[in-house]
């Protein structure tokens, strides 16, 4: 290994130790190890610019000062109140609506908005149950990965991994959706039981919260019917921008735009207070680090060895891919993984023989699945925890990846039973 890739993965290393530590903050330890890998030239400053996801950091920022407006309304608590009367105020029935609906939404919203439309509703809603909201907040994470792993438009390694391909959205629906379904169903199962004791109580809210008038908590239906229509309209964008031949980000950030110059709001009250500017700071650098261990060949050697053990064997390969995926992208942001190992598996088909079709499943179904590991993983767990911590409730590294690389074993295992019945002659 070259003195260029041993830093890029020294620095990577030690930017997740510091993350997990707890010592520094998430924004400030990518920063630094971003910063790093361009003064010692690991990655030229230019190089460094260019991998920076900018339609991923201008979807975000749209999407916060969208979300920002309507937070103003009142209709988060009002969707929350209403959430809370159906399910009859019980804690456990509330959290698998939450992750249900959820999941849901992820499926024809990218997994980012998804949290940013939820967070909001689920902190009103423990706020209201007074039950522990950290379960909530980190069921809701994880529904949102699941739940975009069932289409194309889901989750951002899916977009990747199906134009690459030539995959349809149909294609998607009949390949991942059933899997996605399964997964959740089983991880919904066992978080309800692995939270139960912070899922119990909440009748006493309940009973208090059926007296609530929830149509005297919105605020001003003016600006909630324009920002609501912004959202709705920026969402219809979102299934349509390929045909308007334009990048999500762009819609969200015309969107945005478009929405405070209409309305009455300090705008740069919203641009200051909303846009979670550490999240921001974070994925930038996050996406030199990773865009170093691409450049110095780390990624690449790392998919090669896997390649030279599994190709020739169809079944095994996409287990192998589905699993080495998941656990790599539990640490490494998924869309950087997923645009370096989509040419690993085309390779690896060539030159073995092999349908790629089965391989490019599995690799979407890891890289959207093996995301609930840690904060590293997705962008939509990063933006729960920055959401969380602005309310007061902060999640930490080491407690999500406790719970999340269990529901990692838990969905890659799922999934490998449905790759085998799907694409093993057993289906």
């Amino acid at each position: 290994m070259s003195f260029q890739a041993t830093a890029a993965s020294a620095v990577f290393v030690l930017t997740i130790i510091a993350i997990a530590s707890g010592r520094m903050r998430r924004s400030v330890a990518a920063l630094l190890g971003a910063s790093l890998l361009m003064a010692f030239n690991i990655i030229p400053a230019h190089r460094a610019v260019a991998y920076i996801d900018f339609n991923t950091i201008g979807l975000l920022m749209g999407m916060m000062i969208i979300v920002g407006v309507i937070s103003r309304t009142g209709l988060f608590q009002y969707i929350a109140v209403m959430t809370v009367k159906a399910t009859g105020g019980r804690p456990h029935l509330t959290f698998i609506s939450v992750l249900t609906v959820t999941a849901l939404l992820s499926a024809f919203l990218d997994n980012v908005t998804t949290v940013l439309l939820v967070s909001p509703v689920v902190i009103s809603l423990v706020d209201l149950m007074d039950v522990n909201p950290i379960p909530f907040l980190i069921g809701e994470a994880f529904a949102s990965n699941i739940g975009g792993t069932a289409t194309l438009v889901g989750d951002p390694p899916n977009i990747i991994i199906g134009s690459f391909a030539n995959f349809s959205f149909m294609d998607f629906i009949f390949n991942l959706t059933p899997a996605a379904i399964l997964v959740l169903a089983v991880v919904t199962a066992w978080l309800t039981y692995h939270f139960r004791k912070d899922l119990a109580g909440g009748e006493k809210a309940a009973e208090r919260i059926a007296q609530v008038d929830e149509s005297r908590l919105i605020k001003d239906r003016y600006l909630m019917v324009r920002a609501s229509a912004a959202m709705i309209l920026v969402v219809a964008g979102f299934g349509v921008h390929h045909l308007l031949d334009l990048p999500a980000s762009v819609i969200a950030l015309l969107g945005a735009a478009l929405l405070l110059a209409a309305v009455p709001v300090n705008g740069d009250e919203i641009i200051h207070r909303d846009i979670e500017w550490p999240t921001i700071l974070f994925f930038a650098s996050l996406f030199i680090i990773v865009g170093a261990l691409n450049d110095t060949g780390v990624i690449a050697a790392t998919s090669g060895l896997f390649g030279s053990l599994f190709g020739g064997r169809p079944i095994l390969a996409a287990i192998a891919v589905l699993w080495f995926s998941g656990l790599v992208c539990a640490f490494v942001n998924n869309v950087a993984f997923s645009a370096t190992f989509v040419y690993v598996v085309r390779d690896m088909a060539t030159a073995t023989g092999m349908d790629p079709d089965p391989l490019f499943w599995a690799l979407a179904l890891g890289a959207c699945l093996g995301g609930n590991g840690t904060f590293l993983g997705s962008a939509a767990n990063v933006i729960v925890a920055d959401i969380a911590e602005k309310s007061g409730n902060r999640i930490q590294f080491r407690t999500f990846m406790r719970t999340g690389l269990k529901v990692v074993a838990i969905s890659l295992t799922t999934a490998s039973l449905y790759v085998v019945v799907r694409w093993g002659g057993l289906f």
